[in-house]
């Protein structure tokens, strides 16, 4: 076999300039304040929740206590 036939070996480059990386991070990054955000509607929901009823029960009791009813 004469040097011209031999088969050149396979590289494979590895790595980059970087934007992957970046793409990645901001990504990652906008998940967890998506997340954040869902978390705290969801927490300002429940704070609501309990006043809600609250008050539509003291509504629902003054109907029912009010004359000619």
């Amino acid at each position: 076999m004469s040097e011209q036939d031999q088969q050149q070996p396979v590289v494979i480059k590895q790595g980059g300039n970087g934007i992957g990386l970046v793409v990645a991070a901001l990504i990652i990054g906008g998940s967890i304040v998506y997340a954040i955000n869902i978390w705290s509607n969801t927490k300002q929901q429940m704070i609501k929740a309990p006043a809600e009823a609250i008050q539509k029960g003291v509504e629902s009791v003054k109907k029912a206590i009010q004359p000619g009813s």
